[in-house]
C-alpha cells in the first residue's frame, strides 16, 4: 500500500523519528529541564539583566551541546575502547575545576548595578561543554544512533528547555523580589556552581 505524503503540521518535527528515538526525546526532555550549571546561568542572565543577550545565550547552548555530542561520536570511534574510561575522568575532572572557578568569579564579582550581567555568553557556552549533563545527553543519543532528525530534535529541545530557565529568570525579575537583590543573587548562584562540583567530586570518588 502506498504511502501517504499528507503531514500534519506538527509531525514534520518528528517525521524521521521511529518510536525508540521519540521515548529517547521524552527522556532528554525531562533530563534538560532539571536544575543544572548551565539552566541556573541562564536563568541568573535572565535576572540580573532581563532578556539581553538571551539569543546569543540560548545559541551557545545549543552549540556547545552539538558539539560534545559531536565530540562523544569522535571519542568512541577513535579512542580505545580500554582509554575511554580515563579520558572521561579527564573530562569530569575539567568540569569540577571550571565550575569551582566559576563559582569563585560569580562570588567575588564587583558591582551591583540593576542592569549589571553577572553571567556571559562565553562562561554559558564553557559551562555546558564541561556540564555532566551535556555528556549524559551525548552518550544516550550515540547509543540510539545519531541520525539527522535526532540531532535536529535534541537541538530544539536544547533551545526549549534554555528558554524555559530563562522565562523563569525573567519572571522572577518582574516580581521585584527583594530576596533577589544583586549581591543576594551573585552569592546564591555562586553557592549553587560550587554545590554542583562538590556533587560532581564526590560522585566521582
Amino acid at each position: 500500500m502506498p504511502r501517504n505524503h499528507y503531514r500534519s503540521p506538527g509531525s514534520l518535527f518528528c517525521m524521521d523519528l521511529d518510536m525508540p528515538e521519540l521515548d529517547l526525546l521524552t527522556l532528554l526532555g525531562g533530563l534538560l529541564l532539571t536544575p543544572g550549571p548551565t539552566n541556573l546561568l541562564l536563568a541568573v542572565c535572565a535576572v540580573s539583566s532581563a532578556l539581553r543577550g538571551a539569543a546569543s545565550m540560548l545559541a551557545s547552548v545549543v552549540l556547545a551541546y552539538l558539539l560534545v555530542m559531536a565530540g562523544v561520536a569522535a571519542l568512541v570511534a577513535l579512542v580505545p575502547a580500554d582509554s575511554q574510561s580515563a579520558v572521561r575522568a579527564a573530562m569530569k575532572i575539567c568540569a569540577i575545576l571550571w565550575l569551582l572557578w566559576l563559582a569563585y568569579s560569580v562570588w567575588t564579582a564587583s558591582g551591583d548595578g540593576v542592569d549589571q550581567q553577572l553571567v556571559t555568553t562565553r562562561q554559558v557556552f564553557v559551562t555546558t561543554l564541561v556540564n555532566p549533563k551535556a555528556t549524559i545527553v551525548a552518550l544516550l543519543a550515540q547509543s540510539h544512533g545519531m541520525s539527522s532528525g535526532l540531532l535536529i530534535a535534541i537541538a530544539a529541545l536544547v533551545w526549549l528547555s534554555g528558554a524555559a530557565w530563562i522565562i523563569i529568570g525573567f519572571t522572577v525579575r518582574r516580581s521585584g523580589s527583594g530576596l533577589f537583590s544583586k549581591r543576594a543573587l551573585r552569592r546564591l548562584s555562586a553557592i549553587c556552581l560550587a554545590g554542583f562540583g562538590v556533587l560532581l567530586a564526590g560522585a566521582s570518588l
